[in-house]
């Protein structure tokens, strides 16, 4: 799939391939204005799905849920950050999901 000019700024700022295959990410699908990935890896928050979005001024905001229930149509929204500057994705992505690995990182 053609990565789009917000994907290849989200998997630059968020450290890369290597890293996002190292936290367990796959599913990475995006279009004009978001990018969503599933985290494969367990973590210590249960997120399960993230969604990351454009926002004016360069900013992104990222939205990360956990499993679905059976008999649930929507999976619980755990944790949700707005006005992120690129630079910061990786480490706003490891607060909410409690990967240190990515926690205090900068790309």
């Amino acid at each position: 799939m053609p990565q789009l000019p917000h994907a290849e700024t989200i998997i630059s700022h968020m450290g890369g391939n290597e890293i996002l295959a190292r936290i367990g990410v796959s599913d990475l699908f995006s279009d004009d204005q978001s990018v969503s990935f599933k985290l494969t890896h367990t973590n210590p928050k249960g997120v399960r799905s993230v969604v990351i979005s454009a926002q004016p001024g360069g900013f992104y905001a990222m939205e990360c849920y956990g499993s679905l229930t059976p008999g649930s149509l929507t999976a619980p929204l755990l944790g949700i950050a707005r006005q992120i500057i690129p630079e910061n994705l990786a480490t706003v992505l490891g607060k909410l999901t409690g990967i240190e690995s990515i926690h205090h990182r900068h790309f």
